[in-house]
């Protein structure tokens, strides 16, 4: 069975179970070589499916996986787990290194609007491995839950952005 997403070109999600096993074996022997995750989820996606088409939306996909490979360490892994969700295994990286990919992600996306006629926004989840962290899945339910801290904060300046543009009409 193939190990890529046939749509993006990014590993898939066999791929991303069976890596996050051997790296949380490898970091679990050697807690000092680290071990990080991203989250990575696209903003209003079903919005752009049925806005612009699931073309588009299947473009947007390609773009974000394009942009994530080109944007992360040579070693880093990217893997589209689920429709609009990708995530990147950060090997050797602690919560602050993961932190900092994780700006440097939003930072270039937002530098594409300057390009891109419907910018893409996304909402990243950060996690590190620790102490307290004793299993694969406990990685990827604390950067998951991260992932939506990140969407309910823009929701809600979002919210209060209309609100005020709401008051100036």
């Amino acid at each position: 069975m193939s190990f890529e997403d046939s749509l993006t070109g990014a590993k898939n999600r066999r791929y991303f179970d069976e890596r996050l096993a051997a790296e949380v074996d490898r970091v679990s022997r050697h807690p000092s070589a680290g071990l990080a995750l991203l989250v990575v989820d696209v903003d209003a996606f079903k919005q752009i499916n049925d806005t612009f088409g699931h073309a588009y939306g299947d473009d947007v996909l390609r773009f974000l996986s394009s942009f994530l490979k080109t944007n992360v360490r040579e070693h880093d892994i990217v893997c589209r787990t689920g429709g609009d969700e990708f995530m990147v295994l950060l090997p050797g990286s602690d919560h602050d290194g993961a932190a900092r990919m994780a700006n440097r992600i939003r930072n270039g996306l937002t530098a594409q609007r300057a390009i891109a006629t419907r910018p893409v926004t996304v909402s990243i989840g950060v996690a590190a491995w620790t102490e307290r962290i004793t299993e694969p899945r406990d990685l990827v339910d604390v950067a998951d839950a991260d992932m939506y801290r990140d969407k309910s904060r823009k929701r809600v300046v979002r919210r209060s952005a209309e609100l005020t543009w709401g008051k100036l009409l």
